[in-house]
């Protein structure tokens, strides 16, 4: 169990492991040495170009002393105790990569994120785009749905718009993009464009996310008769981490290298309200593309026999592993939904299915490109890739571009406000 708060968190790992105090109080320092250095990191990527020259290496010198290691590279000069490390790396299916290939500047992001605990939106994750959708509207903007764009459209070097999918144009003054630089570059943009501006060099210091298979399962009891807990699960078979995720890249048949399970009913307050006697979880496990390539291109609930029965084994793999720790649940499953690396594709655009955009690596994060401003006047971009993934790292994306777009001088306010409320957040006293 990993309880919230710091000091409860510190006080129930010393005592679970003794003799590491020492390892787990340098950790603690790590982490929040990293987050520190965070900040100014991030604000030399709205830097305008001649002052990013001079001023940006010294704003991001000291982050890149933690996120130029891995993970692993920094406990190990903390603790030989591979239980502990296991423990203290528990959720690096948060961020994607094990603790040999993550950077430790995205764990300790991810690490200080849950010191306080989680959070959960009341209402689900849908009120998150029914608060902001008002916001966009009153202000004389529209959001569009089911509206895919093909290409962003360029003249005379500068972008001026989309084309839709229907062939329809939409002429704007500035193009953001939260596709994803992947896709912004390589799909979206056209290739002349993108080479020209050396953007498809720069894609080729990045590689796309892990993949992942998720389960959706819905129960016809409420989560208290189930006695569902609030927190998540983190499941491994054992606590080799790089191992596991090693050898499910090359092996469909070997352990799953990690399952999670989170359990939104019991979390949302007013779940029981808008669905009584229902319950929901969803249960989630790291899946390489390459299991589905022979399927890439075959159309959404259209797939072929084959497809669905690795589906079927996969979930069955993972309902054991579920049930292995709530036995409560077993047989009582109403309803279950599965999705893969393709389903990711189908709906978010990604070519790999990847699940937090670009990898979180050492290498990811000495990309002068991830920044909002791009070598094509009028394209912008923002979202999860310009800084890290998650909820938290695509807001920020969108303060950093509002940041770049705006006058000088409100720009550096609004980021000098932003960061002493960060402050306040992310390092607690």
């Amino acid at each position: 169990d990993l309880p919230k708060g710091r000091r409860r968190l510190r006080d129930s790992l010393v005592a679970a492991f003794p003799g590491e105090e020492e390892a787990i109080d340098g950790y603690f320092a790590a982490v929040r040495s990293a987050l520190t250095a965070y900040l100014p990191f991030q604000a030399a990527k709205v830097l305008p170009g001649p002052v990013a020259a001079v001023s940006g290496p010294p704003l991001r010198r000291g982050f890149w002393r933690w996120s130029d290691r891995t993970t692993a590279e920094v406990l190990a000069d903390l603790t030989d105790n591979q239980r502990l490390i296991a423990v203290l790396t528990a959720q690096f299916g948060d961020y994607g990569l094990p603790p040999g290939e993550s950077s430790f500047a995205m764990h300790a992001l991810v690490a200080n994120h849950y010191f306080r605990g989680g959070y959960y939106p009341v209402g689900g994750a849908r009120v998150i785009a029914e608060s902001i959708i008002p916001v966009f509207e009153e202000s004389g903007g529209q959001v569009l749905t089911n509206a895919e764009v093909q290409q962003i459209l360029i003249e005379d070097g500068r972008a001026v718009g989309v084309q839709m999918a229907d062939e329809a144009e939409i002429r704007v003054p500035i193009v953001i993009s939260d596709a994803g630089v992947l896709n912004t570059f390589a799909k979206l943009l056209p290739h002349a464009e993108a080479e020209q501006a050396g953007l498809l060099d720069d894609l080729a210091q990045v590689s796309p996310s892990v993949g992942h298979m998720c389960l959706y399962l819905g129960f016809e009891q409420d989560a208290a008769a189930l006695d569902l807990p609030r927190h998540n699960l983190w499941i491994y078979p054992d606590d080799d981490y790089d191992r596991l995720m090693a050898d499910s890249r090359s092996d469909p048949a070997a352990d799953l290298p990690l399952v999670y399970v989170s359990f939104p009913s019991a979390k949302d307050p007013d779940f029981a309200r808008r669905h009584p006697n229902r319950a929901t979880v969803d249960v989630i496990t790291a899946v390489p593309y390459e299991w589905f390539a022979e399927w890439d291109g075959s159309r959404w609930k259209h797939r072929d026999s084959d497809y669905d029965a690795l589906k079927q084994q996969l979930a069955d793999r993972v309902l054991e592993v579920l049930f292995e720790q709530l036995p409560q649940l077993r047989g009582k499953v109403a309803a279950l939904e599965v999705s893969t690396p393709l389903t990711t594709k189908h709906f978010a655009g990604y070519s790999r299915g990847e699940l937090y955009g670009l990898d979180h690596s050492p290498q990811r994060f000495r990309q002068d490109f991830l920044k909002p401003a791009t070598p094509i006047p009028g394209l912008y971009l923002t979202g999860q890739d310009i800084v890290t993934c998650g909820v938290a790292g695509a807001m920020f994306g969108g303060v950093l571009t509002a940041s770049t777009l705006m006058p000088r001088r409100l720009a550096t306010q609004l980021a000098g406000g932003v960061a002493k409320n960060l402050r306040r957040r992310i390092l607690p006293a």
